[in-house]
C-alpha cells in the first residue's frame, strides 16, 4: 500500500491536491500530479475499490449540482464527483448521449463551476455523466477534491 500516512507519496499527493483545489498547481508539478493520481487510481483498481474501466478518480463527495439544461430536467441534485465526471441522483431517466449544462457549487469557489457533461449511463435514481471540455484547472480542482476525500476515507484501509 502506497497511499497511507507515513509513506512520502501520501504527503506529496496531499500537498499537490491542496494546490490543485486552490487552482494553483504549477506547470512543473503537473507531470508528478498526473503520475501520483494514476498510481492512486491503479491502487484502487488493484484493491477492487473501483472498476477497471475507470480512467479518472471519483469520490463520494456530496456537492450541489444544478442541472441548467436540458430544461425539462432542471433540478437540484447531489453527486459523487471526480475529474472525469459525476453521478447524479435524479428521478428522471435520461437517454445516453444527452448533453447536460451543470452549475456545480463547491465550498472552495465563490462562484459555481459551470461544466458540460454527457450522459454515459442512466438508471432509475442515478445518471452518470462524463465531463466535456472541462478547463484543466477545473479538472485538477475536482481531482484534488476526489484525492483528499479518498485518502480521508476508509477506502484505502
Amino acid at each position: 500500500m502506497m497511499f497511507v500516512p507515513g509513506d512520502p507519496r501520501f504527503d506529496e499527493i496531499l500537498k499537490l491536491a491542496v494546490q490543485a483545489i486552490a487552482q494553483k498547481l504549477r506547470d512543473q508539478d503537473r507531470p508528478r500530479w498526473r503520475e501520483l493520481v494514476m498510481l492512486l487510481l491503479g491502487e484502487l483498481i488493484d484493491r477492487g475499490h473501483v472498476p477497471e474501466r475507470r480512467r479518472a478518480l471519483r469520490a463520494a463527495l456530496e456537492v450541489e449540482v444544478d442541472i441548467l439544461a436540458p430544461e425539462e430536467v432542471a433540478s437540484l441534485a447531489t453527486s459523487s464527483i471526480g475529474a472525469g465526471g459525476l453521478a447524479l441522483r435524479i428521478k428522471e431517466i435520461l437517454p445516453i448521449g444527452t448533453l447536460l449544462d451543470l452549475s456545480i457549487k463547491l465550498e472552495q469557489r465563490s462562484i459555481p463551476l459551470f461544466a458540460r457533461a454527457q450522459v454515459v449511463y442512466s438508471r432509475p435514481g442515478e445518471v452518470g455523466a462524463a465531463f466535456v471540455d472541462l478547463f484543466q484547472s477545473d479538472r485538477e480542482m475536482l481531482e484534488g477534491l476526489a484525492v483528499t476525500a479518498l485518502l480521508a476515507s476508509a477506502a484505502l484501509e
